[in-house]
């Protein structure tokens, strides 16, 4: 059962009411996804065993993600013609989902290092140049060349360590990353479950 804090939450918020159902018995928000055939999941460009998601459906999950607070579990629920179903394709298919967007994380954790990386890099030489420039100061003449190696030792230094201030701290790509990250970790807990619907003929 949902705590009754997160229950409160969903029904004083009016857009997530609006736009999304809420599973009382689990506490997730719900993303709902209604497909004619099982295979409009996937690419219809991807020739491989293995297919990937369709951009579209991609493009859709992720915007949901954006929209879902992340105080709030959530849940996909894919609704189907109930004369599509099949249940070993079913289990293959949430596998696929979840296997991609796995994918997804270890990209965006392995872009979210090497920002880390890049910021140690950028200390390190910081750090060269101000000690070069500490070094150097006192020992050179007071000619203008001199003056000037010092001045931009100096420069560069302190330019280094605001990039690897700036790369860590108000990055808007970090956050984009971190926010990724956080959102796929979410969505990874997720349980992926299929709902029959019947198709009506026409007339």
């Amino acid at each position: 059962m949902p705590s009754q804090n997160i229950l409160l939450r969903y029904e004083r918020d009016p857009f997530l009411k609006e736009s999304y159902a809420f599973d009382r018995d689990s506490g997730r928000v719900v993303i709902e996804v209604l497909l004619e055939k099982q295979i409009y999941l996937f690419n219809e460009w991807d020739n491989a065993s293995r297919k990937d998601l369709d951009p579209d459906l991609v493009y859709f999950l992720e915007e949901c993600f954006d929209e879902i607070p992340f105080e709030y579990e959530i849940q996909l629920n894919i609704a189907i013609n109930e004369k599509e179903r099949d249940l070993t394709r079913e289990l293959a298919i949430a596998d696929g989902i979840k296997s991609q967007f796995r994918h997804y994380l270890r990209a965006n954790r392995r872009r979210l290092n090497d920002l880390f990386w890049r910021a140690a890099v950028y200390v390190f030489i910081s750090a060269g140049f101000l000690i070069a420039a500490g070094l150097l100061e006192g020992k050179l003449t007071t000619g203008p060349l001199h003056a000037a190696l010092l001045q931009g030792l100096y420069v560069g230094g302190w330019v280094f360590l605001w990039e690897a201030i700036s790369e860590v701290s108000f990055s808007r790509g970090r956050a984009t990353l971190t926010h990724k990250i956080r959102a796929y970790e979410r969505f990874l807990r997720a349980p992926v479950l299929f709902i029959s619907v019947v198709t009506k003929k026409p007339g």
